[in-house]
């Protein structure tokens, strides 16, 4: 079976983080493209980046962990204050971190500088 490419990133790291999550979640990924960035300046950049390919059966599975982790990623942007001690915590805390206390999911987060 062939496999489709996925998606590019700029650096190893961000592609292997995305690869992790998709084996953890039984997503059959091919990293393509490693051996190539360290020559970041001495050939085009667009020849250094990293590809993640997939099976054409997988994509769905892999687009839908994709929209979940970007989702994580803008509640944990956001910040959230605990009713008990009035402790900021990130937007995706199911608990407070300061006094443990069950975060009520109602509560509007509001945006943290960063």
């Amino acid at each position: 079976m062939k496999r489709v490419q996925f998606s590019v990133h700029r650096t190893v790291g961000e592609a292997r983080l995305l690869a992790g999550a998709l084996e953890a979640a039984g997503v059959s990924v091919e990293v393509r493209g490693e051996s190539l960035a360290p020559l970041s300046g001495e050939i085009p950049s667009g020849e250094t980046w990293v590809e993640l390919w997939l099976f054409p059966g997988e994509v769905e599975q892999a687009r839908s962990l994709l929209a979940e982790l970007r989702e994580n990623q803008e509640a944990a942007e956001r910040s959230v204050e605990c009713p008990r001690c009035r402790e900021e915590n990130p937007g995706n805390f199911d608990l407070c971190w300061s006094c443990g206390l069950e975060l009520p999911s109602g509560l509007r987060p509001r945006l943290r500088a960063v």
